[in-house]
């Protein structure tokens, strides 16, 4: 049995699943992985991370923001600081969210920080909107 568990620090959102099989935004690129994957412990990026349960030839779409993954024999683990199903994200606030990030990011008295936080931001509304029209 391979098992996928997604939880946030405030909530769970999949727990024990049996799934086929993941899809995973990691910090340096998507990741696939199936049954019988080598154990890794890796970093989570921001973007949509796509599972699909046992039987099933459909993927559910979450986007994820920032955290941590662990594969094992039994499944994946995956601690994010944020998740969001396709029921939970409103496309007119994603909408905004990129524009206000857009618009941080083309000030010119913005320090470091902002500019950290502004991409953030921008990546975390740009995969929802492309979560939104997969």
């Amino acid at each position: 049995m391979f098992v996928l568990n997604l939880v946030t620090p405030e909530r769970k959102l999949v727990t024990n699943e049996e799934i086929e099989d993941v899809i995973v935004p990691g910090e340096t690129g998507q990741m696939e992985i199936l049954p019988g994957h080598a154990p890794l412990v890796g970093t989570l990026g921001v973007g949509v991370l796509k599972y699909r349960l046992k039987g099933s030839k459909d993927y559910t779409p979450v986007v994820v923001s920032w955290g941590y993954l662990s594969v094992h024999p039994e499944g994946v683990s995956i601690l994010a600081e944020t998740a969001d199903s396709l029921e939970e994200i409103d496309r007119k606030q994603a909408e905004e969210a990129a524009r206000q990030a857009q618009s941080q990011l083309v000030d010119p008295y913005i320090d470091m920080d902002q500019i950290k936080k502004a991409q953030r931001d921008l990546a975390k509304a740009n995969a929802q909107l492309e979560a939104l029209n997969s």
